[in-house]
């Protein structure tokens, strides 16, 4: 490494008022780091070192933080040192073009890249959010073609309604959440785990921007009339949008995807995309290089979804091919329909990623009714609002389902569409639907050994009674009958994931048969208490 003192000098006898931008600083390594990858726990959760295990994906260098001697050393140049990304092994600065001309000499800085100018940390603006407000809707909106198109009434029915998984919304802020009584549940219990402006700096999302309040009700809101599609879910809220048009906000979105991913989110949804039309023209990117590896924020949704997170990402609304990260092979990008079905004008589709299908599956974003910052009934268009209908659909059959790995819940997402059998290039796989994946996974698991497994046996307590996952969805019957053939307990059930196995009490010590009875057989076993 090369020294650095004569450096410093120069830097701390020159004057600050030069002119400052932001840029990424890529180192070459990760030397220096205290961290290892065989000792997660000190820089992923519990709930993230989970969610690799789960999914058999190991932890890696690329999961080591960056190494804190380097940012040390720019931060002793003068060089304000911002967030860092471990997964493209960089730091956020701001500095003058004399600081950059040092850094871009320093041993172990592998490139810089200019991505926007300096900017008052307390404005953001916003890249893709084209959506026009409605009229205040006044009736009962407990039952809506946007939701029961995909079957979510039933699965709310089911009481699938995203406990247990985490979702993080990127967006550009989430205004009046905690005056909003739809969001009580939300900000008044333990539902919200986490926020952060990356704009700002700051804990706080509430900035004055409410383009991620309307997409957030779609998921999160509950209250007497509304109920989103995963209200019991747990979140983490993201404000990612920069002031003015700039890489900055693509950098901005894997800061966050990163923070999400420690955190062990399990679904990131994000109304984002980009492609052209920053402020600085340099930045814009060729069509061409939409093509699922290229953009700063698509490289980093494939490093995210490598992670074992699920991505649902807006198309966009230009009507013509999808942005980014839409255009990546390892997210779902949602595009737009009404509630009848046809495709919106605005809808994008088609990609120039090579084999692939864009979008990937449609949900209503014409006319989608979601909750406003004041708290009122909005009819609002973009896939902006077809984005998180998916989300939360896909939060539900997860938690149906949750031995799937993140890579098994997009197929499932998308072979429940109704064009499934023939992918459309404007309508991709079409719409999901909660029974078809039911129906869908069900017969995948046909000809499984048994009907249900019994543990402990013998047993001290409580039985722990799992159906095999061919009867999820089913209305099945439980028997426990006596060593004289009495029947001393009898339940009717329907497994799923999140409530399977299935906790009995046998009350007394003995023999027990227990027999479950579904609509294509019936199956015992003898259970010892003792």
């Amino acid at each position: 490494m090369k020294k650095i003192s004569s450096i410093i000098i120069l830097v701390l006898i020159s004057l600050q008022s030069a002119a400052q931008d932001r840029y990424m600083v890529f180192f070459k390594d990760k030397n220096g780091t205290p961290y290892s990858t065989s000792s997660p726990q000190q820089f992923l959760s519990e709930r993230a070192i989970q969610r690799r295990a789960k999914q058999n994906i190991p932890v890696t260098e690329e999961d080591l933080p960056v190494s804190p001697v380097y940012t040390a050393l720019l931060e002793q140049m003068g060089v304000q040192v911002f967030y860092t990304t471990k997964w493209m092994n960089g730091v956020l600065v701001q500095m003058d073009n004399g600081q950059k001309s040092l850094v871009d000499n320093l041993e172990f800085v592998r490139a810089t890249e200019y991505v926007g100018p300096d900017a008052p940390l307390s404005k953001s603006s916003s890249l893709t959010v084209q959506d026009n407000a409605g009229n205040i809707w006044n009736e009962d909106v407990t039952s809506l073609p946007q939701f029961t198109m995909h079957g979510i009434d039933e699965m709310h029915d089911f009481g699938l309604k995203g406990e247990g998984i985490i979702i993080g919304v990127f967006d550009d802020g989430f205004q009046n959440l905690g005056s909003i009584p739809a969001f009580n549940g939300l900000t008044q219990g333990n539902q919200l785990l986490y926020s952060f402006d990356f704009t700002r700096n700051t804990e706080s999302v509430n900035n004055g921007r409410h383009h991620g309040t309307r997409v957030l009700s779609l998921m999160a809101a509950n209250d007497e009339y509304y109920t989103g599609t995963a209200p019991n879910a747990k979140y983490i809220l993201c404000a990612t949008e920069a002031p003015g048009e700039y890489r900055i906000e693509e950098y901005n979105w894997l800061f966050a995807a990163e923070k999400a991913d420690s955190a062990g989110v399990d679904i990131v949804n994000t109304s984002l995309g980009y492609s052209h039309g920053y402020s600085d023209p340099s930045m814009n990117y060729r069509p061409e290089q939409l093509n699922g590896a290229t953009t700063v924020v698509t490289r980093a949704a494939n490093i995210a979804a490598s992670k074992g997170i699920l991505l649902i990402v807006s198309a966009g609304n230009s009507g013509t091919v999808v942005s980014a990260p839409a255009d990546s092979p390892y997210v779902l990008a949602v595009g737009a329909i009404n509630e009848d079905g046809l495709l919106a004008g605005f809808s994008s589709r088609g990609t120039y990623t090579p084999d692939v299908f864009k979008p990937d599956v449609v949900a209503q974003g014409q006319s989608t009714l979601l909750i406003s910052v004041e708290g009122t009934y909005l009819r609002q268009n973009g896939t902006s609002f077809s984005g998180p209908i998916i989300s939360g659909f896909a939060a539900g059959i997860w938690q149906a389902y949750s031995g799937k790995t993140a890579a098994e819940m997009r197929e499932i997402i998308r072979n429940s569409g109704d064009r499934a059998s023939e992918p459309h290039q404007q309508f991709g796989f079409g719409v999901p639907n909660f029974l078809r994946v039911v129906q869908l996974l069900k017969q995948n698991t046909e000809g499984s050994a048994s009907i249900f497994n019994a543990y402990p046996n013998p047993t001290q307590a409580d039985l722990q009674i799992e159906v095999d996952e061919a009867f999820y969805g089913e209305r099945i019957q439980i028997e426990i009958i006596s060593a004289k053939g009495q029947l001393t307990r009898q339940v009717e059930f329907i497994p799923f994931g999140h409530r399977n196995p299935l906790t009995i009490s046998l009350q007394e010590n003995g023999v027990y048969f227990v027999r479950v009875i579904t609509n294509r057989g019936a199956s015992s076993r003898k259970i010892i208490k003792y």
